[in-house]
C-alpha cells in the first residue's frame, strides 16, 4: 500500500483517484492550508501595470488570488506550475476573458512540471529588468525566486496562504506502518515532516516517489537509500498514477 502524502484539502480527492486506478493507497495530511487574513490587501500591493510576468505555483494561490487581481496588460504573460494550476487558470480566462487579455497561458512540459521545468521555458531565459511575480504560499519555491533574480528579473512575492502543521496526523482511512510498502511526497516540506513525525528507521527502509529530482537529492540527503527513490513526471495524481503502473510493470 502507497501512502500519499498531501495537505488536509487534497487528501480525499487523491485517495478517491488511487481507489479509481486500482491502486491500494492511504492519503494522509501532515499540514493545512491557511488563507491570509489580508489577501485583497496583499494582491493590490502588486503594481500589475508593471509587470511583465505572473506566475501561480499552485491551484489553491490562483483560487485565492484571481478574485482580487486587476485586468493585466497585454505585454504580461501568466505561468501555471502544474495541470490543476493551469486548468483554474483556464477556466477563470473563460469566465473572464479579458482579466489576461487573452494572452496564452504557459506552463512546463508535462514530464516536468516543477520550478526547474517551469525554469526551462524559453520565455523564461531572457528576462533581466523584467518585472516577475510569483504567488505563491507562504516559505518554498526558493529555486524559482532565486534563479529568475540570477537571470536578473526584479522577482517579487504575493503570498496568499501559509502551511500549518497538524498537531495530529489526519488521513483518509485507519492504517499500520506494517501496511505500507511506498511512500509519495510532493515538496520538501513535507518529506521533512515526515522525518519529524515517524521514525527514520521505517522512513528509510520503504520506496519513495518524489517528483523532481531536486527532491530526490533532498530526500538521499535524510538517508533514504538511493534505490529506493525514483521520479515521477508530474506532482499531480494522474501523473503519480502512471508512474505506480509503470513501477507495477
Amino acid at each position: 500500500m502507497w501512502l500519499v502524502l498531501r495537505p488536509e484539502h487534497k487528501i480525499h480527492l487523491s485517495q478517491h483517484a488511487f481507489a479509481q486506478a486500482g491502486i491500494p493507497s492511504v492519503s494522509l495530511a501532515l499540514q493545512t492550508i491557511l488563507p491570509k487574513d489580508d489577501i485583497a490587501n496583499q494582491v493590490h500591493q502588486v503594481n500589475f501595470t508593471l509587470t511583465n510576468k505572473v506566475i501561480f505555483t499552485s491551484k489553491i494561490a490562483a483560487q485565492l488570488a484571481l478574485p482580487f487581481m486587476p485586468d493585466l496588460a497585454s505585454r504580461t504573460y501568466v505561468y501555471a506550475i502544474g495541470k490543476t494550476t493551469f486548468q483554474t487558470l483556464a477556466q477563470w480566462t473563460y469566465q473572464y476573458p479579458f482579466w489576461c487579455n487573452n494572452h496564452q497561458l504557459m506552463m512546463p512540459s508535462a514530464h516536468q512540471q516543477t520550478s526547474e521545468g517551469l525554469l526551462a521555458l524559453p520565455s523564461l531565459h531572457d528576462v533581466a529588468g523584467q518585472q516577475i511575480v510569483i504567488i505563491k504560499g507562504q516559505g518554498g519555491r526558493e529555486t524559482l525566486r532565486d534563479t529568475l533574480t540570477q537571470r536578473g528579473a526584479i522577482v517579487s512575492e504575493c503570498v496568499v496562504y501559509e502551511r500549518m502543521t497538524l498537531r495530529t496526523p489526519i488521513s483518509s482511512q485507519s492504517w499500520h506502518p506494517t501496511d505500507i510498502t511506498g511512500i509519495i511526497v510532493t515538496s520538501n516540506e513535507q518529506l521533512q515532516l515526515a522525518f519529524d513525525v515517524y521514525p527514520h528507521s521505517w522512513l528509510n527502509e520503504l520506496k519513495w516517489i518524489v517528483v523532481s529530482p531536486r527532491l530526490g537529492n533532498y530526500a538521499a540527503e535524510l538517508g533514504i537509500p538511493k534505490p529506493l527513490i525514483s521520479v515521477s513526471q508530474g506532482a499531480d495524481d494522474a501523473a503519480l498514477i502512471t508512474h505506480i503502473t509503470q513501477l507495477m510493470e
